[in-house]
């Protein structure tokens, strides 16, 4: 037993055989009839409970079959009552999911946990329970680790606001209860489409009130797609360790190839980053060879409400970045039927919910923001930067300090190192400074040189940092300097593109059918929308074209 004297974040763990619960006439005093949180454990396998009579509960959990641990550990504390058991339950649940060492049993997710008297000593407590599960091999991951990894992050685990709560029991309800339904899930970066995607998969499979399979579900009618193929192992690894075996986990043009050879639609579809499902685009014909029809084309959202009686869809309509991605107005038709569900709060950036409508009111994206700038970057680590260079020494001194801090940037320049390594991509036009573009697309992120890399927008979309840096590239300008007495008025900007300078061919509108670059410079606002809000903690900014640097530094001194 070991005993952690510091009063406000004091607890014991107590280590029992499972021979010392079978042995029914005996009982510790010490663990009896009081407030516990405990971990069954064998050799691969962990089982998270509660309880406030561990006698009693044990007793049903040796007629378990499928429980064959060996060894309980118990933790208890003068601080636990039942919240704060519910509340550590839930904590251990969420971290040891996504802890490699052990496969974790349990199917139920943890209790919401609401403020509480006594919350943050239970917090703190966490901390110092977590070290010592480390110590006793319970655990592997320290939680700062564990905080960067995607499994963590989206989670079916996850404690939901009551807006995620209500549009996943309605979602799920229209499932169960009818024969077709159609859904389209929105909300701005951050405010926790993906777990809420994840959330209802899981209810749908596990019923929360058993534990157990639903009843009457198969697993192979059950498909998750993906259009985005950086981070589709992600979600298949996400799939396999929540224990959600068996489902269909495919991009969208695997998924609807498959679907064409079942004998009846997939009872249940859902679909993340809905906004890079694609429609055809003569560019990129040889990958969209299964959107050509008889009759003209189609898209891959029709194709997919084609195989599925309910269909979930996750969509963002600022985050479309490509001619071949679905047109937005195209969009809104196709989905005009469906039920509607809006999320509202953000939760990823600690720059609060005003930031991404700052973001979409000065990247010129939307012109009915109303936002009041004052103190908005109040509490967000945003700064411009004087170089490419300063920049990503920023970055590269955060990275070592927070993990998963990121350096990205407009797709103004070639990708000469994809060819040749031996070369370099990105020039520093204040310094000279040569740097490269990401070496890799898919799971570039977490690839271990990234922090020495420059990523482009098809690494990035859909993912969280820590602290992200944006080089602004030279395709996107400002057709404003200041007035000559240095007066500087923000309503006189004017974003411009530069078609010239844009480096993405797949990006670039098809010649002579873009009128005064207005669709292009749509698709460059969004790229660095989505860029600029991938930093829970804050993002660092540099332009390479003098207006746009002075734009940038602007509007920030208008908003601190």
């Amino acid at each position: 037993m070991v005993l952690f004297p510091t009063k406000l974040s004091s607890f014991e763990v107590v280590k029992k055989s499972r021979k010392e619960f079978e042995q029914i006439d005996f009982k510790d005093f010490d663990i009896d009839t009081v407030p516990v949180v405990y971990i069954q454990r064998d050799k691969k396998n962990l089982y998270v409970g509660k309880s406030t009579d561990i006698y009693g509960r044990f007793s049903a959990h040796l007629k378990d079959i499928s429980k064959t641990f060996t060894e309980i550990i118990i933790i208890k504390s003068e601080l636990f009552n039942e919240s704060s058991i519910k509340h550590i339950e839930t904590l251990l649940i969420d971290y040891l999911l996504a802890d490699v060492k052990f496969n974790l049993l349990n199917k139920i997710k943890g209790q919401n946990i609401h403020s509480y008297n006594g919350i943050e000593d239970v917090n703190n407590m966490f901390v110092k329970i977590w070290d010592k599960l480390i110590v006793e091999g319970i655990a592997r991951e320290q939680l700062k680790e564990i905080h960067n990894k995607f499994i963590y992050k989206y989670s079916p685990f996850k404690v939901l606001s009551a807006n995620q709560i209500e549009v996943c029991q309605d979602i799920l309800e229209a499932m169960l209860t009818t024969s077709e339904s159609l859904h389209l899930i929105t909300g701005d970066p951050g405010t926790g489409k993906t777990i809420v995607l994840t959330n209802i998969l899981y209810a749908l499979v596990y019923d929360q009130k058993t534990g157990k399979d639903r009843e009457g579900l198969e697993r192979e009618d059950v498909a998750l797609v993906i259009p985005q193929n950086h981070s589709l192992s992600l979600y298949k690894d996400l799939i396999r360790k929540v224990g959600l075996h068996g489902i269909t986990v495919l991009s969208p043009s695997q998924f609807i190839k498959k679907a064409k050879g079942k004998e009846d639609k997939y009872k249940y579809v859902f679909v993340d980053e809905a906004h890079r499902l694609k429609q055809y685009f003569g560019k990129q014909a040889r990958d969209l060879k299964h959107l050509i029809q008889a009759d003209g084309h189609t898209t891959e959202l029709e194709l997919i409400s084609d195989y599925a009686y309910h269909l979930i869809v996750v969509y963002d309509q600022y985050q479309t970045i490509r001619p071949a991605d679905i047109d937005t107005v195209q969009f809104k038709q196709l989905t005009a039927d469906y039920k509607k569900h809006i999320l509202r709060k953000q939760f990823r950036l600690k720059s609060g919910d005003q930031y991404l409508a700052w973001l979409r009111k000065y990247l010129q994206i939307a012109n009915d923001v109303a936002v009041y700038e004052k103190g908005l970057l109040r509490g967000y680590d945003f700064k411009v930067m004087d170089s490419i260079s300063d920049l990503y020494a920023a970055i590269k001194d955060l990275n070592d300090g927070h993990e998963l801090c990121r350096v990205v940037a407009g797709y103004s320049w070639e990708w000469a190192t994809q060819k040749a390594e031996n070369l370099h991509d990105i020039t520093d036009p204040v310094t000279g400074d040569e740097f490269r573009w990401n070496s890799k697309t898919k799971g570039w992120i977490n690839q271990e040189n990234s922090v020495e890399e420059i990523g482009c927008i098809h690494t990035i979309q859909g993912a969280d940092l820590n602290y992200v840096g944006v080089i602004f590239g030279e395709e996107i300008d400002c057709d404003y300097a200041g007035d000559i007495n240095g007066d500087y008025d923000l309503s006189k900007v004017k974003i411009i593109v530069h078609p010239e300078k844009y480096k993405d061919r797949n990006g670039l509108p098809i010649k002579g059918t873009d009128l005064n670059n207005e669709e292009l410079k749509s698709y460059i606002k969004r790229i660095y929308y989505v860029l600029l809000s991938r930093g829970i903690n804050g993002c660092y900014v540099f332009a390479t074209n003098p207006n746009m640097q002075k734009y940038l530094q602007e509007i920030v001194r208008e908003s601190q």
